[in-house]
């Protein structure tokens, strides 16, 4: 009887704690175009004309991002990007951590009339062990 009460104690756990687990990222948006960790990288320490946005939360941007990216919610960036007074023809990558706000954050801003925009997963930044920053974003 008690290894019975142990295991439905075991299942209701697992049952219950499941999908709190299980964290819902949004879906990479279709149409938009993917850069590579390692081509973003590239990119960057080249030195060319390039904006790299992260589109998280204040919060998830402090705790780590990509060195040089700054920081734009995605909420907030169709309003901020016009104050920034950014060239129609610079490159723009956003970045977020699964690739679901950046993809719809790089349509948006093509959408904007921005040339050359794209995206790429800080994921995967990270497992290229690619430099991190912490710290909250300069304020404007």
């Amino acid at each position: 009887m008690k290894r019975y009460c142990v295991l439905a104690l075991i299942s209701c756990t697992i049952f219950v704690a499941l999908p709190l687990a299980a964290v819902e990222h949004p879906a990479v948006e279709k149409g938009a175009r993917q850069t590579t960790a390692t081509r973003l990288h590239q990119e960057m320490v080249q030195g060319g004309k390039l904006l790299v946005i992260d589109v998280r939360t204040p919060k998830e941007y402090a705790a780590g991002h990509a060195e040089g990216a700054i920081n734009v919610p995605l909420e907030d960036l169709s309003q901020k990007i016009h104050a920034m007074d950014v060239s129609k023809d610079t490159t723009i990558v956003t970045m977020c951590e699964h690739g679901g706000r950046s993809s719809r954050a790089a349509l948006e801003l093509e959408k904007m009339g921005y040339k050359t925009t794209s995206y790429c997963r800080l994921d995967r930044w990270k497992a290229k062990g690619y430099k991190m920053a912490s710290g909250k974003a300069k304020s404007e």
